[in-house]
């Protein structure tokens, strides 16, 4: 039969040197099938022109394209896919049927997706998911066809306790990243869970039951016949190798990754996925969770994998150079492998403390790797075009023939049939855009390097100091060489070193972290001689060392990451606090890679949904544990507060807006766990009124600082607690119900407790609950009525003072608005105005006499003569004095805002006012610097006189005395 007209015509318009290979191909074709059955004669001749191997297909089956190619023009169906599994795996079907059957299922879902890849009903993401799903589904296949058959011999193997223990197949590689290319190998390992024998006739070890089973496996896809091959199968990434049984236990697997994992194999297993025969969640939580992710990802960023990986980045690099390799697209310079390598690097060393990053699928982590001290959007957006532009590439190439090729042709045929897939106009322009995408690979894999680079400099005054830290020299050694090279304090500084080096924790230390101590030290003296007082900053930055010998990973990140390098010695030479929390908290270092630790406040909801997020990750952690979250959180987010404040990124209300924003999440956050603690033990608080059955609601009311929003480091949190429970049948709806009352103490207790317990990374704040209606005599927790009325009958006017600077700041709404009116009505109505004027005076007065303790030599910036205090007793009078009349001036709780609602409503000049605010920045910013260096809040005296002068005049003007 001869070629139809129709596809003869496409044939005429496809590039010279491929009409005559297509039309022998449609000659054989049309000698045995009728080929004018209205099919797209475009896509039909484009797919045969481009691809043997498809050509070949259509020759044995040329009824699956009569049958699926309108099918194929709209999506890749998985289902009918699985369907044929399930009903392959229900036949009892022989060996060889089940060979052959694979063998033609695979090359018709083959030709299914190159259909609508070279027919442009499909892109790179679709066609590597695809791949994907043929391999699984044929692994599934051969998977349960070979257990059916051993099942017939040996029956089943049974742990001890009689459940059935399953083989579990690892994909590794592409396949376990969901990322095949046409004629990929698959690589996998075969494992089970644990030991036991068969049930059948004649029993079998598990060891040698599954050895067989994984045979027979392999050999259903692996073997070549005369339908061809299923997939090429590779285990030799399994324990030990070629070596090594070629099944597995996971104990055996535990036992090897711990002993002998090498980094090589932590960058393999980040695409491990379990694959092919449905295996219980349990089973496969146990593998991946309990074996495989701790061994690959570390719980903190594990800069140490750097000296591995800086290998590996080496061997990779001097491979790609081989002239061999020039046109190789996987191997070759600006080749698939650098993008692999780039991603998988940042997924080794930051995976353990981002656990989003720890997915084997590389187009989905890459976009993710976005402000990950990584890579910047530009970069990902680079690298996740290219990876596409190459993997079509090397798709199209494989497509060809069936054949695992990475290497661009030379052939003429080849080249033109590469460039018409590509859809580039000739080959010239299509050899300029790889070109150009292979640069743009290259130049990033390079970086890559660059910062992997670390901080280590091999200079003469690094080998002379690193000499002397060999030898353990003396002081005076010390002294001399540092003053040959110029420092300044070499004394203070010698000294310092030769204790810290023959400090029983430097002597003893493991060969690992004095290697990395040793290639430290010279970087934190260059750092230091550069600061502004370097004695200083050696000293800190040695106490913070000394505590972080024993985890040396953390000396790593020094070593390889200047940025934070040059951050931790700068600090440490500006901060007492900062230092301290370095120390006591080694994990801290983590946050100095983060390049927004600079970038100015925290909002709220960010700090909120951080949270969230890290409480997400462990979703069935008791409640000890996700407070031991919180605190962890804290710590981090404070000492990213504190770093950002000393580094000028933050104005002095900033710093107290983030700082009061933070513990209003964590109060938020421990609430909630022992909110649900307590429910789930007892059930909600209920109350019935007017007939109503209602729940009870909960709130925390902050005072103070915390209720002011001018929240410093290591602020006490002012806290009062109040509920809503009223009427009758106060008491819990669970099954084991309790009153009200008691539900609410048990819940104020266990919050404190959670607060104020120490955890692995110190208290969460210590909470002062002083302030509540009677101080402490009264309940810990009151209801919102006896609240009211102790505020009408019973507070005292330094109870007002403390009202205007409390708010509600978790819990329950309503009992937060309920707080809001009795608050309202409290200082616009019952405050004492007669005697409101002697009696703040005197309170004033008293606490100076207790706290004060500036002399003729310092000033205390908090309770001194023209201070603080005295800014927020004159704003706290003069809002209680005007309430009354302007209801305004009480809407805000902190100082700043009040003084503007003064100024609004004419209680004080507008100059008045902004000067106070100006001297009150200026106080708090200074009260803060102090506070990060380890400070009290004392200054010399001659420091803010002006400012003190300023205040002191309002005092006179507003009080007379």
């Amino acid at each position: 039969m001869s070629i139809p007209r129709d596809i003869s015509d496409r044939i005429d318009g496809l590039p010279e040197v491929l009409r005559a290979p297509t039309s022998r191909w449609f000659e054989r074709i049309c000698e045995i099938h009728d080929v004018a059955a209205g099919i797209d004669a475009a896509d039909l001749v484009r797919v045969v022109a481009l691809s043997d191997f498809a050509a070949g297909v259509l020759l044995r089956e040329w009824d699956v394209l009569e049958e699926s190619w309108r099918a194929w023009t709209t999506r890749y169906d998985p289902e009918a896919l699985a369907n044929f599994v399930r009903a392959l795996g229900a036949r009892d079907a022989d060996t060889e049927c089940i060979r052959r059957e694979l063998r033609r299922e695979r090359n018709r879902q083959l030709l299914c997706v190159l259909w609508r890849d070279i027919n442009g009903a499909a892109d790179v993401d679709e066609t590597l998911f695809a791949l994907t799903d043929v391999a699984e589904k044929m692994l599934a296949a051969a998977a349960a066809h070979a257990a059916q058959h051993m099942a017939k011999r040996f029956g089943i193997v049974r742990a001890p306790d009689g459940a059935g223990v399953p083989i579990v197949i690892i994909g590794m590689g592409k396949l376990g990243g969901g990322e095949l290319n046409y004629s990929s190998d698959i690589d996998i390992i075969l494992a089970y869970p644990e030991h036991g024998e068969s049930d059948g006739r004649r029993v079998l070890a598990a060891q040698s039951y599954f050895d067989r089973m994984s045979h027979s496996i392999v050999s259903l896809l692996d073997d070549i016949t005369s339908d061809g091959f299923v997939y090429r199968t590779d285990t030799r990434l399994r324990p030990f190798g070629e070596s090594g049984p070629p099944v597995i236990s996971f104990a055996a697997l535990e036992s090897y990754l711990l002993q002998h994992g090498r980094a090589w194999e932590r960058y393999a297993y980040v695409k491990a996925r379990g694959v092919g025969p449905t295996v219980p969640d349990d089973v496969q939580a146990a593998l991946f969770e309990e074996l495989i992710r701790p061994f690959v990802y570390r719980g903190y960023l594990d800069f140490g994998v750097f000296e591995s990986l800086r290998d590996l980045h080496g061997r990779i690099a001097a491979e790609g150079s081989r002239r061999e390799l020039a046109r190789n697209i996987k191997l070759g310079p600006g080749g698939i492998r650098e993008i692999e390598f780039i991603v998988q690097s940042l997924q080794l060393v930051r995976g353990g403390s981002r656990p989003e990053l720890q997915s084997p699928s590389l187009l989905e982590v890459l976009p993710r790797l976005v402000d990950e001290r990584g890579l910047s959007a530009c970069a990902v957006a680079e690298l996740g075009a290219a990876y596409r532009f190459l993997r079509r590439t090397e798709n199209v190439l494989q497509a060809m023939r069936d054949q695992q090729t990475h290497d661009l042709p030379t052939e003429p045929a080849d080249c033109e049939r590469l460039r018409y897939a590509m859809g580039y106009a000739d080959a010239e322009s299509f050899e300029t855009e790889i070109g150009r995408v292979r640069d743009v690979v290259r130049r990033q894999f390079e970086a890559t390097a660059e910062r992997d680079a670390g901080t280590r400099t091999d200079t003469p005054m690094s080998e002379s100091l690193g000499r002397l830290w060999q030898d353990n020299v003396e002081a005076p050694a010390w002294r001399s060489a540092l003053e040959a090279e110029g420092f300044p304090a070499a004394a203070e500084i010698a000294t310092r070193l030769a204790t810290f080096r023959s400090s029983s924790g430097v002597v003893k230390a493991g060969a690992q972290a004095a290697e990395r101590l040793r290639l430290f030290f010279p970087i934190l003296l260059r750092l230091a001689r550069g600061s502004g007082d370097p004695a200083r900053a050696v000293d800190r930055a040695l106490t913070v060392i000394g505590s972080i010998l024993r985890r040396s990973a953390y000396l790593a990140l020094l070593n390889e990451n200047g940025l934070a390098a040059e951050r931790f010695v700068r600090l440490c030479e500006q901060s007492g606090y900062i230092t301290a929390e370095l120390a006591r908290f080694p994990v801290l270092l983590d946050e100095l890679l983060d390049p927004s630790i600079l970038s100015g406040p925290l909002r709220r909801d960010d700090i909120a949904c951080e949270l969230d997020a890290r409480l997400a990750q462990r979703p069935d952690a008791d409640s000890e544990e996700r407070v031991e979250t919180l605190a962890q959180f804290q710590r981090a987010t404070m000492f990213r507060i504190a770093v950002s404040d000393f580094s000028g990124g933050l104005q002095v209300m900033q710093v107290s807006d983030s700082l009061s924003w933070l513990a209003e999440t964590i109060l938020e956050a421990a609430l909630a766990i022992a909110w649900s603690e307590l429910v789930a033990r007892h059930g909600k608080p209920c109350f019935q009124i007017d007939g109503e059955r209602r729940e009870a609601g909960f709130g925390v009311v902050a005072y103070g600082k915390l209720g002011g929003l001018e929240l410093s480091y290591g602020s006490d949190l002012d806290v009062v607690f109040l509920h809503d429970s009223q009427g009758e049948d106060q008491e819990t709806d669970g099954p084991a119900p309790i009153d009200n009352t008691m539900f609410f103490a048990r819940l104020v207790r266990r919050l404190i407790h959670f607060m104020s317990t120490r955890t692995s990374t110190g208290a969460l704040y210590d909470i002062d609950t002083r302030l509540r209606p009677s101080g402490r005599k009264g309940l810990l927790v009151s209801g919102t009525e006896a609240f009211m009325r102790y505020q009408e009958e019973n507070a005292w006017t330094w109870e007002h003072q403390a009202l205007l600077r409390a708010r509600p700041v978790a819990g329950c709404d309503r009992v937060g608005r309920r707080f809001a009116e009795i608050r309202s009505d409290t200082l616009i109505q019952r405050v004492r105005r007669d005697t409101l004027r002697p009696e703040v005076i005197d309170m004033r007065q008293r606490m100076r006499r207790e706290l004060d303790d500036s002399d003729t030599q310092t000033f205390n910036l908090k309770h001194g003569k023209g201070g603080i205090g005295d800014i927020e007793f004159l704003v706290q009078y003069l809002v209680l004095d005007n309430a009354v009349v302007y209801p305004s001036v009480i809407e805000f709780t902190d100082n700043i805002r009040q003084l503007n609602a003064l100024a609004d409503a004419g209680a004080l000049s507008l100059p008045v006012a902004t000067d106070l605010q100006k001297t009150y920045r200026a106080y708090r910013r200074r009260q803060h610097r102090l506070a990060l260096d380890a400070e009290p809040a004392r200054v010399p005296v001659s420091e803010f006189a002006a400012e003190r002068d300023i205040v002191d005049r309002c005092w006179q003007r507003v009080f007379g005395a």
